[in-house]
């Protein structure tokens, strides 16, 4: 929103939040290895139609945010990632007012937990400083309407295919996640975490929806007591 940031601006950090941004800036991420992972099991297998807009999306990220800032490439997938469940949650409430289908009614409830996981993701990424970058920003925005309206158009040609794209897309962001924890183990581990992640990870543990895609382990709402 315009005006959103002008109450963070030239914000006098603290000595502590220094040296926290500090540690932060020194994160990095070797989209190779990512690559490698992705490939470990074999080739991507999955139509042309959304293979190939796939993997330029994945070259783009991989070519503008190599050597920046990491928080900010996994702001601009936090923001990405939650349209899938926006376009899957539109079209089957334009299915049943149309009277096509309401035997995937339960699906909704589903749909809007994990987009509910993804919106406390980008407020994780958020509190590190990942929205900073105007430029991340808009980016960010434009990519996400565009992912939606295109989920919106595959969905109308083929269900199947836009929850494909979306599962590769999702992978994508996994093995970006997991090769981030590797890369940055030591350096996760000596960084506190976000009060967003408190907030999620341990006090959110209590809401009905939180179990509806999480694991047991997570469930049990357990102190957070780092990023890592």
């Amino acid at each position: 929103m315009v005006g959103e940031y002008k109450d963070e601006e030239d914000v006098k950090l603290t000595p502590k939040q220094e040296k926290l941004r500090g540690k932060l800036k020194q994160l990095t991420l070797n989209s190779t290895a990512i690559w490698e992972r992705e490939t470990a099991d074999g080739p991507i297998q999955a139509p042309l139609l959304i293979k190939i807009p796939y993997l330029v999306l994945c070259f783009f990220l991989d070519t503008v945010f190599e050597g920046r800032y990491v928080p900010s490439r996994f702001f601009l997938l936090e923001t990405v990632a939650r349209m899938p469940y926006f376009s899957y949650i539109t079209m089957l409430h334009l299915y049943e007012t149309l009277g096509f289908w309401r035997r995937s009614a339960d699906v909704k409830r589903v749909h809007f937990a994990e987009e509910w996981n993804e919106f406390n993701h980008l407020l994780i990424m958020e509190s590190l400083g990942g929205d900073q970058s105007w430029w991340v920003r808009f980016m960010a925005q434009h990519s996400a309407i565009a992912y939606f309206v295109a989920l919106l158009a595959l969905w109308s040609i083929s269900p199947t295919l836009a929850y494909k794209f979306s599962e590769l897309l999702e992978t994508h962001a996994v093995n970006t996640y997991g090769q981030l924890l590797d890369e940055n183990e030591e350096l996760l581990k000596e960084l506190p975490p976000s009060t967003a992640a408190v907030q999620y990870y341990s006090f959110g543990a209590a809401d009905p929806f939180f179990g509806e895609y999480q694991t047991t382990a997570l469930s049990k709402g357990e102190p957070v007591s780092s990023i890592w």
